[in-house]
């Protein structure tokens, strides 16, 4: 391209700014050593006097720069571009060049008709499915509630990958398993063992990884839950079935999650960092069950590895044992909070019947072809809030998925359906709702909740509305996670049954729930 022209400001201030000229030279992919981006950023901390910058947008729009195709889309002569310190862009969006590529046809579907879904989150879902580029189809789980994170609401997009739709908590998951837990676990050399999981080693440096085996403050949790109905039949491999005590865990990437978000620079190293922060998670989640499982195991020399403080020094021998064991034990393991890329239109090992729905519903919505016979595309599944009905490593349904409650409430086991009525997984995006939302805000909770329950140990007796929950004696985090701050699980749960896209084949209650309010991890 020929040499441009361009002015550049500060997002928060835009009236400090500076002319530029970029070189014909200069590449368009922000991973160059001599990108338009690099140049962007170095003109911005010498004359703008900015020291870090995060985000590029363009004034008017605020187009955020994250790939090589946005800088080809939006580069032009007289261009303001505003580099931001991680801030949200400052200004009213224009109508320009960017909402061509917007889509007034994106499909939505809302799996909501017990639970109440107030008017002012439908727009806000309508106007994210019809103004953000490229989206193709959005999905609104029972538990989707106004939010600035655009939580519990899944996307599909062509081509894109758009941050604020998945925001920090990468790969907040859950997992189930067959049979003192916070502050850091063992050494960071440990530590940096247990991340080492094949070839590629997920150690986030000991700033992140001190956080490993810790479940977190909030809605993460660990319980001990036993199964009281199931429909799975013994025999038919690893399942659920009556009267197994099982754990749930509920934890995610910890602090890691939020630090990818602040520092990308373009979406290939944005999708580098994201994965690495999903296979962290996942050992996460291992570790804390190894770290129960040490308690409520003592006998079982493999889990002595999760006790603190640490007898002796971790080699790859003793790891791969207790990581194969635990292997053993996990049922399912899933996230909600991700950006996953699909095979678009699908085909096998997935039905014909289900390929061939999908591309004569897509081929309408191509942004980038004439219509038509679609080409093999991809497309990015935007998830916050929700878990996949397939495992992504065989393309195959999941057999069971957890819907936690409430603590008081019980988990329920479901299992994805896919029929010709659901469109093959279209209607849900490929997704289920992963808890039942909350109702009140933590702030709502804590103030309302603590006047009608002026004792809050009344919510932790076994047979009232709560079970009993170990962890930290912390009296604002049983108010903020009693069952009335969130939705109904029932009706959650019975709205996915209606619209078809899961069956119940079970629940289990917990026993014991441990939560903590202050991260101590």
């Amino acid at each position: 391209m020929p040499a441009t022209r361009i002015t550049i400001a500060l997002n928060v201030k835009q009236s400090q700014k500076a002319p530029l000229l970029l070189p014909a030279s200069a590449s368009l992919n922000p991973s160059s050593p001599n990108s338009c981006h690099f140049l962007v950023v170095k003109a911005t901390q010498s004359k703008l006097r900015l020291k870090k910058v995060s985000r590029i947008l363009v004034a008017g729009t605020g187009q955020e720069f994250c790939a090589e195709s946005g800088w080809k889309d939006a580069l032009k002569d007289d261009v303001t571009l505003l580099s931001s310190a991680s801030e949200e862009y400052v200004g009213v969006r224009k109508e320009n060049a960017l909402r061509d590529q917007a889509n007034p046809h994106c499909t939505i579907s809302i799996l909501a008709q017990r639970v109440p879904v107030d008017q002012l989150s439908i727009t806000q879902l309508e106007t994210t499915a019809h103004t953000l580029p490229r989206l193709i189809h959005a999905t609104a789980q029972p538990t989707y509630t106004l939010a600035r994170s655009f939580l519990l609401v899944q996307y599909l997009c062509q081509g894109w990958i758009h941050l604020p739709l998945i925001r920090g908590d990468i790969e907040c998951g859950m997992t189930w398993w067959l049979r003192g837990l916070e502050g850091p676990w063992r050494r960071q050399s440990d530590r940096k063992e247990w991340l080492a999981n094949g070839k590629e080693c997920s150690s986030a440096g000991e700033q992140w990884d001190s956080a490993l085996g810790t479940i977190g403050a909030g809605n993460h949790f660990a319980e001990i839950q036993v199964v009281e109905s199931s429909s799975m039949t013994s025999g038919g491999g690893l399942g659920l079935y009556e009267d197994e005590v099982v754990l749930l865990v509920h934890s995610g990437s910890r602090g890691y999650g939020g630090h990818v978000l602040e520092k990308y620079t373009s979406m290939e190293e944005y999708m580098k960092e994201h994965d690495k922060a999903c296979r962290w998670a996942k050992s996460n989640r291992d570790l804390i069950a190894l770290r129960f499982l040490s308690c409520l195991e003592p006998g079982e020399e493999t889990w002595e590895i999760g006790c603190n403080p640490p007898t002796e020094d971790l080699n790859h021998e003793i790891v791969s044992q207790a990581r194969a064991r635990i292997q053993e034990r996990k049922v399912v393991d899933i996230w909600h909070n991700n950006v996953e890329r699909i095979e678009w239109p699908l085909g096998p090992p997935s039905t014909t019947i289900a390929g061939l729905f999908l591309e004569e519903k897509t081929s309408s919505l191509s942004l980038d072809t004439d219509h038509g016979t679609p080409q093999k595309d991809y497309m990015y599944i935007h998830r916050k809030g929700a878990a996949p009905t397939y495992n992504p490593s065989t393309s195959l349904p999941l057999s069971i998925l957890p819907l936690p409650g409430s603590r008081g409430t019980p988990t329920i086991m479901l299992r994805p359906l896919f029929s010709e009525a659901t469109s093959w997984g279209f209607k849900s995006a490929l997704s289920l709702a992963h808890g039942p939302g909350r109702s009140m805000s933590r702030a709502k909770a804590l103030s309302s909740l603590s006047q009608k329950y002026k004792n809050p140990d009344v919510l932790l007796q076994p047979n009232s509305a709560s079970q009993s929950q170990g962890g930290p004696n912390e009296q604002d985090l049983v108010w903020e996670e009693a069952p009335e701050a969130y939705k109904d699980v029932y009706a959650v749960c019975d709205d996915l049954v209606r619209e078809g896209v899961a069956e119940v084949i079970g629940w289990c209650r917990a026993r014991v729930s441990y939560r903590v309010r202050n991260d101590l991890g």
